[in-house]
């Protein structure tokens, strides 16, 4: 039989194996996009349905342990917020495959993708450091992805006045940079919703995240 312990345990092996998913896929859409490469989607896709399969498990894993179990107090947090978080971890491989079909639609030969390349490497990093906290339950870790939110905003918001103004990029490239920078400010976000679970699994207390 498996303890209260142990299917918490269980639950957070399928959100680690999510988060690899989500993290091997998040390098190669990096390369892709600093190199304007074609021809990923279709693997993205197949990552997007197998996240969507293991975020299946993990709901199956954590409505069986409420109904087995019955936790309560901080185990029946770990279990709302592994739901949660495992929901936050597919929406992120959605958007990566979401920048793959930006790649496919646009001519990006020759385009300057430097702003939203740094963007995405920045996302990026947030998501890994929002599933440390979360795996480490580390409030303050949390709360500095939070914090970093702001940054990501900006700068999405100066990518968009930049193409905006830009007289010197063609459609294609103006779009492939609009697009993407959106994208990845989303997933940033998402970011920031686990971190905010995190605390919650820490504290018992939840705060308002735009």
């Amino acid at each position: 039989m498996i303890n209260e312990v142990e299917y918490v345990v269980k639950i957070n092996s399928e959100i680690k194996s999510m988060l690899k998913i989500v993290e091997d896929l998040g390098e190669n859409v990096q390369v892709a996009l600093e190199n304007g490469r074609k021809g990923m989607k279709d693997a993205a896709f197949e990552a997007s349905v197998e996240i969507q399969h293991r975020e299946e498990e993990v709901t199956d894993l954590c409505v069986g342990s409420l109904i087995r179990y019955q936790p309560f107090a901080s185990d029946l947090r770990s279990v709302t917020v592994a739901l949660k978080v495992a929901y936050d971890l597919s929406r992120i491989c959605r958007y990566l495959y979401n920048i793959t079909e930006v790649l496919e639609e646009f001519d990006v030969n020759g385009c300057d993708v430097s702003d939203v390349s740094a963007l995405l490497k920045d996302a990026r990093s947030m998501v890994s450091l929002s599933l440390q906290a979360y795996f480490t339950k580390d409030r303050s870790l949390a709360s500095d992805v939070i914090k970093r939110d702001n940054s990501i905003d900006e700068r999405y918001r100066m990518v968009l006045s930049t193409q905006r103004k830009s007289s010197s990029e063609k459609g294609d490239c103006i779009l492939l940079n609009g697009l993407s920078a959106r994208i990845i400010e989303r997933m940033a976000d998402h970011a920031c919703y686990i971190s905010n679970e995190t605390a919650y699994l820490v504290t018992g207390r939840r705060r308002s995240y735009r």
